[in-house]
């Protein structure tokens, strides 16, 4: 196989897992925009963000790699700049400018000099803003523009957070790196672990996924040797935690495992997922404006099976434009690797 077809068609599964948690987060999103419960895993997260826990997991390890190929401060920075923000960019501006003065009830100049509408583009420098003025005012779920946003900074913070150890040298010893990790684990779990505070932070959770990431990147020579046993202790430790109720905590021993060994195999049909583009990231921006607008003009007309069809039809094809005409031109500006 040629380097360019390697480069297509990349042997594992990591494409496919980031496009069917894109996938979720959609679809669980359906439901509480037509005004309904989202459906959960077991009770512990929505649909939706357990596959924004996933999202994080693969960022953790596939950020951590990209750090030991090149572990420069300014390339690492200028890669995660070009794959974050010219998408994001898009999507702020479009639905500023495009998609609210067309949907909005307000008076066109009124909506234009609207303090909200600048405000909104306050998400470029992860100020994120979430209503547009006049904007889907009347749908079940009324004035969100965007609600995938969110999770935009945290992400980035964990990026900043990795690239500083990594500038400190911390990354170059595995275990300080991995001690570091293992000391953030224990004052989770003490302080912040939803298990025992009864309330999820999400920041301080999804940083936890992250460098759970991080950490299987980092003991990867370990775990692929043996994998089998690997899977009995993770599992069984898994099984106690669940066992005593401590759910989110098994969640967090269990998934990131889980998802970074099924992302580093070579499955037959699954590892040619990407082979038109990578629309995940696509999805995940523009779902959920796509989705209130279908339903601002269908609901309650087209249903929910309707609605959410033609909201999964548009966002993919918006998602591989966005891939082939924003995202992937503006990674040719990455830098090489020396």
């Amino acid at each position: 196989m040629t380097s360019r077809a390697q480069a297509t068609h990349p042997g594992n599964n990591f494409d496919a897992i980031r496009i069917v948690a894109a996938s979720m987060v959609l679809v669980s999103h359906q439901y509480a925009l037509t005004g309904q419960v989202e459906p959960t895993f077991f009770g512990v997260h929505s649909v939706g963000g357990l596959a924004v826990t996933v999202f994080f997991v693969l960022s953790g390890y596939l950020v951590a790699a990209s750090w030991q190929r090149d572990p420069s401060l300014w390339r690492f920075a200028l890669r995660r700049f070009l794959r974050i923000w010219p998408a994001l960019t898009a999507a702020i501006v479009l639905a500023a400018y495009g998609l609210g003065a067309w949907v909005t009830e307000l008076p066109l100049q009124q909506y234009l000099t609207h303090r909200a509408t600048a405000n909104y583009l306050q998400g470029l420098w992860l100020k994120i803003h979430f209503v547009l003025p006049g904007v889907f005012e009347h749908n079940p779920y009324a004035l969100g523009v965007n609600g995938s946003l969110w999770t935009i900074p945290i992400e980035v913070r964990c990026y900043i957070v990795l690239g500083v150890a990594g500038l400190l040298g911390l990354l170059r010893f595995r275990l300080v790196l991995l001690l570091c990790i293992a000391l953030y684990m224990a004052w989770f779990f003490a302080h912040s672990n939803a298990d025992v505070t009864g309330t999820v932070n999400y920041g301080r959770e999804l940083s936890a996924f992250f460098l759970a990431g991080t950490a299987l990147f980092t003991l990867q020579a370990h775990w692929s040797h043996r994998p089998a046993v690997w899977t009995l202790i993770i599992g069984l430790a898994c099984a106690i935690a669940w066992a005593v109720g401590w759910r989110h905590t098994a969640l967090l021993m269990g998934l990131p495992f889980a998802v970074i060994y099924l992302g580093t195999k070579s499955t037959p049909i699954l590892h040619r997922a990407g082979r038109w583009g990578d629309p995940s990231y696509g999805i995940y921006l523009y779902a959920f404006p796509v989705q209130q607008t279908i339903v601002h003009f269908t609901w309650p007309g087209l249903g929910f099976a309707g609605t959410l069809v033609l909201s999964l039809a548009v966002t993919v094809g918006l998602a591989y434009a966005s891939w082939h005409g924003l995202e992937k031109p503006a990674l040719k500006f990455k830098p090489r690797t020396p």
